[in-house]
């Protein structure tokens, strides 16, 4: 897993999100509201892969 993705989820962890691992190996961040977004676990799309999850999980109230 790559370290900023390891960072990522430290922060949502301590934000009160849930933090799954999905069949697919991408990862499920739940918000305390019950919102989700899906996190990949690899950055194989790029930088733009990544600043879309992470639009994704301001989106849904994380603090990033």
């Amino acid at each position: 897993m790559n370290k900023d993705i390891q960072q990522l989820l430290a922060r949502l962890r301590k934000q009160g999100f849930t933090i799954r691992l999905a069949r697919s190996g991408h990862y499920r961040c739940t918000s305390p509201g019950g919102q989700t977004v899906t996190v990949p676990a690899t950055p194989r799309g790029g930088r733009r892969t990544q600043q879309n999850a992470r639009a994704g999980l301001r989106r849904i109230g994380a603090d990033l």
